[in-house]
């Protein structure tokens, strides 16, 4: 009678977890790859773009007219999907339960930012533009044990686009904030495999300088291929703070130009506690 009540509590518990649809699988999702291809602490990781999921989980965008220079209020629900129940109890990944992100279609803008729940699957956040266009925004969320990046419609900001686009030639060096950040990479960068590259920050007298832990890591990189196709949230091999060398490994699905949207905190600039350093580059990733 025992062994017959625990075969019945597993088959209640696989029923259970049926009917909620939470399971990487029931999203369609390809098996998790060998190679090291983002930076989520552990666990397989996901990437969908919301308006192609019919099943599963799901974080959709909600958002009314939105104008630069206005605080605009972005709303994410996250749900169960096609009977869009509500889904709580996310996993803090990177010390936030929510991470969202956004660049400008051409890629000259970039935000960072996190959510407050405020309702049963319900978060929201508010976020000033500053300059006209459309915005491509993701969201970076954790399930039983799961990471998922979902991709968002494009969201138009009325108002003057302002300058520019960004330029995406490749570059090895730029300075922000007082501070050279220097990326290298020991063979060129080629797609379907694993790349390593790294960064270091030096200080104006051109001394090596220290990072403390922004969210978690040394570093946040996040990697935009410029036709939008391809989105990567990224952080180092090196965990703790204290670092000098920041080492990455990334393996890229698709060749092309794509922008790296670098976040850091150097020990001595003595920043607000949610606020970072942001650096961009441009690489080439090659077939």
């Amino acid at each position: 009678m025992k062994r017959r009540d625990t075969s019945l509590r597993s088959l209640l518990s696989l029923a259970l977890s049926l009917f909620a649809g939470v399971a990487a699988p029931e999203l369609g999702a390809p098996p998790a790859p060998s190679d090291p291809v983002c930076g989520f602490l552990s666990g397989p990781h996901f990437y969908y773009e919301t308006s192609e999921i019919k099943q599963g989980l799901a974080v959709e965008l909600m958002s009314g007219p939105a104008q630069l220079h206005q605080a605009v209020t972005l709303r994410f629900f996250v749900c169960q999907r096609p009977r869009s129940f509500p889904v709580d109890r996310l996993q803090i990944e990177h010390e936030k339960f929510m991470h969202i992100i956004g660049v400008r279609d051409d890629l000259s803008e970039f935000f960072h930012i996190h959510p407050t729940r405020v309702s049963p699957g319900v978060w929201e956040v508010s976020h000033t533009f500053a300059r006209g266009g459309k915005y491509k925004i993701w969201s970076d969320v954790k399930y039983r044990g799961v990471s998922y990046s979902f991709g968002h419609p494009l969201l138009t900001i009325s108002g003057s686009p302002g300058g520019p686009g960004a330029d995406l030639a490749p570059t090895n060096s730029v300075t922000r904030a007082g501070y050279q950040i220097n990326l290298t990479h020991p063979e060129p960068l080629v797609s379907g495999r694993t790349n390593q590259f790294q960064f270091t920050i030096h200080d104006a007298a051109g001394k090596p300088e220290e990072l403390e832990n922004f969210l978690g890591a040394p570093m946040h990189l996040v990697l935009v291929r410029e036709d939008l196709s391809v989105y990567l949230h990224a952080h180092p091999e090196n965990r703790g703070g204290g670092e000098q060398t920041i080492r990455f490994r990334q393996a890229f699905a698709k060749p092309g130009t794509y922008n790296l949207f670098a976040q850091f905190r150097p020990k001595e600039a003595k920043l607000l506690a949610d606020d970072a350093i942001l650096a961009e580059f441009a690489i080439k990733v090659i077939p």
